[in-house]
């Protein structure tokens, strides 16, 4: 995907407006849509603030492979990509919450 389709994704899965993204990176929103809409690659400055607004690295946005990454052939790569930053958050958490988030994700998938 490119550049602009991993942001809207993120978007999408943050629940984030471009709105608030332009705020949050302190672009024009109408920056923000034409940029989406021209699918043109931003400068380094403005990737590196939105990857940081939306909590993922810069290679994520890029489509570039990391060290953290497995082949891109792998289903796991595709489960990071879409719960990355969710399962950073979620380790950052201590134990006793983790426990308690976990039990409520199996509980809600019965």
């Amino acid at each position: 995907m490119s550049f602009w389709a991993n942001v809207s994704y993120e978007l999408d899965f943050q629940g984030i407006s471009r709105k608030e993204l332009s705020y949050l990176v302190n672009i024009k929103e109408m920056t923000i849509h034409k940029a989406i809409e021209r699918d043109s690659i931003p400068s380094a400055e403005t990737a590196i603030r939105i990857a940081k607004a939306l909590n993922v690295s810069v290679e994520y946005l890029l489509d570039l492979p990391t060290d953290e990454t497995v082949p891109e052939s792998t289903e796991i790569t595709k489960i990071y990509k879409k719960y990355g930053s969710l399962i950073t958050q979620l380790e950052k958490l201590p134990q006793k919450e983790q426990t308690a988030i976990v039990q409520l994700v199996e509980t809600l998938s019965k």
